[in-house]
């Protein structure tokens, strides 16, 4: 009884274990990883520092002046205040999906919060 009982325990742990769950494809792990601070607009750290150093703010999604090299570079070692991800935080195969979707991807409408005013 006691067999079978742990038997069904394992069987259960299995079911729920990690490796079975459907892991993020690179949408996902881009809203996960990236969007917060590399969407356009306000709230974003990643766009308001290029807006406030004077420099055009593109978007990544959409970009397709991107190497997956470069990208990969910048997500180990970080640049200005991106922090480094370790390959236990992204993997490199899911740095190339977050690269095939931002490649792919269409470019978010960028909209002023505010209409611009009309000249007199």
């Amino acid at each position: 009884m006691k067999k079978l009982a742990v038997l069904s325990l394992l069987a259960v742990l299995g079911a729920c274990s990690k490796a079975n769950a459907e892991k993020p494809d690179g949408a996902e792990n881009y809203v996960l990883k990236c969007a917060g601070c590399h969407n356009p607009g306000p709230g974003h750290p990643g766009t308001m520092l290029l807006k406030q150093l004077g420099r055009p703010v593109p978007a990544l999604i959409g970009r397709k002046d991107l190497e997956l090299d470069y990208l990969k570079a910048v997500v180990r070692q970080g640049l200005i205040e991106m922090p480094p991800f370790r390959p236990t935080e992204l993997s490199d195969d899911e740095i190339a999906e977050i690269y095939a979707y931002i490649k792919d991807a269409n470019p978010p409408v960028q909209t002023p919060a505010m209409p611009a005013k009309k000249a007199p």
